[in-house]
């Protein structure tokens, strides 16, 4: 099994100065010792021969982590009531390990534990909920939330629009009342969408005043439906603007795989294109932030792949699991030894396909579909067929921050035509460079 090699190539510019402290995942270093540790990876790519063609993005300015990570609400946000309607979009019939629903009504706590319907528990605090430190330690109570350590970000709370509001480390006297009425925590720190059951549907407001429909079409893995998102002028337009630069693409391989080459798990083509060189993606970077709830500064870019007849991508995982990869530092270094990875995948497709090139998710509904039947109809995998500015949404890690499993993916063969494709790689923590 393996990994785009030149997504680990993108992970040599991502490791920079400004590295998680371990105690709390949320800190950042000074800004020379961040100029300091850019110019050691810059000095060690160059005697490696692995240098990434991207890496000048290093030296751009730089936020501080907290800054960048949060898509906050001001104190003056409104307020959501816990209405029975309201609740129907956000709960379960199965437990959602991770994701809680918050009632704060008076003086009174509701929690929908693991966001499951009927696990309702009521709770009046005392003293009355006057502060963050207060309300905090009801969470904790009453939820069994963990702490951030080194392999864990800090939970935090969202309002049902995917607002992020507080965090587990946040002062204990932080304003509370974006938090009265109803609100989502987190266990692993960013929003995930709830997809609460097959075929349901919300529509969301995005930043670039367009409205999208997600529809949830798996909840093992959680896979979304999007429409209303890429336009077929922007989908001819990045197939022309990568068409020149594409090449067979390469794989980042497990410990288990090393001297296999590149071609055993991966045919297609491939090429990055970044906003700073084509600042027609700036926006689309914007909008893909607006689509997920996770700000731009934790996308790689874009990724765009073309498949011919007969080329495949074989099943594996987006996620860099840390116990695979012992052997790699370079890969170890960019995944923070654990905390931080690949979460989310937003998958556009540039183009129809006349048949096969599929995206087969082969644990769909917690099967086992194996190879060479998962790419085919009745087995068992969910087939996702390539439609000309269809996108989807899926994620590696599930709301408690563990990586998903049942997020093996592949791309079936093209039987007849060619598959455009490109995707957005979010991350669960800032990448500390900027693509634009």
């Amino acid at each position: 099994m393996a990994n785009d090699k030149v997504d680990k190539d993108e992970g040599k510019k991502q490791s920079n100065g400004t590295r998680l402290q371990k105690e709390s995942g949320m800190k950042t270093s000074s800004s020379s010792g961040a100029l300091l540790s850019n110019i050691l990876i810059v000095l060690l790519s160059f005697a490696a021969g692995i240098l990434s063609p991207h890496v000048a993005t290093l030296f751009r300015g730089k936020s501080s982590i907290v800054e960048r990570s949060l898509m906050s609400v001001s104190s003056s946000s409104p307020s959501f009531s816990c209405t029975e309607e309201t609740l129907s979009q956000f709960l379960h019939d199965v437990p959602v390990p991770g994701l809680h629903v918050v009632c704060w009504e008076e003086n009174k706590l509701t929690f929908y534990k693991n966001a499951r319907v009927g696990t309702a528990t009521s709770s009046v605090p005392a003293p009355q909920l006057s502060s963050w430190n207060n309300l905090r330690s009801q969470l904790v109570q009453h939820l069994g939330l963990r702490s951030a350590d080194s392999l864990h970000q800090p939970w935090a709370t969202y309002t049902p629009v995917g607002e992020r509001s507080r965090t587990e480390v946040d002062p204990d006297d932080a304003p509370i009342d974006p938090l009265r009425g109803m609100f989502l925590l987190f266990q692993g720190g960013q929003w995930i969408w709830p997809g609460v059951r097959k075929g349901f549907r919300r529509e969301i407001q995005l930043n670039s005043n367009r409205n999208a429909t997600l529809e949830t079409i798996s909840i093992h893995p959680l896979v979304l439906s999007v429409q209303g998102f890429l336009g077929l002028e922007e989908c001819a337009l990045i197939q022309k603007t990568a068409a020149p630069s594409l090449q067979y693409s390469g794989v980042t391989l497990m410990d288990q795989d090393h001297g296999r080459p590149a071609s055993d798990f991966r045919t297609s083509q491939t090429t990055f294109l970044t906003s700073w060189a084509h600042p027609f993606l700036k926006e689309i970077e914007e909008r893909t932030a607006s689509l997920v709830r996770v700000p731009a500064s934790h996308q790689e870019d874009v990724q765009v792949l073309r498949y011919g007849h007969g080329e495949k991508y074989d099943s594996h995982h987006d996620y860099f699991n840390p116990a695979l990869y012992q052997n790699d530092p370079g890969t170890q270094q960019l995944i923070a030894y654990g905390l931080k990875n690949r979460m989310i995948t937003v998958f556009w497709y540039l183009s129809d396909v006349a048949a096969g090139g599929e995206t087969s998710f082969p644990s769909f509904d917690k099967g086992h579909v194996r190879p060479p039947y998962q790419c085919e109809e009745g087995s068992g995998a969910l087939l996702v067929k390539p439609q000309v500015g269809k996108v989807i949404i899926f994620y590696s890690q599930t709301p408690d921050g563990a990586m998903d499993e049942d997020s093996l993916h592949g791309a079936c063969p093209v039987k007849e035509g060619i598959k455009w494709a490109a995707n957005k790689w979010v991350w669960n923590l800032p990448l500390g460079y900027d693509s634009g």
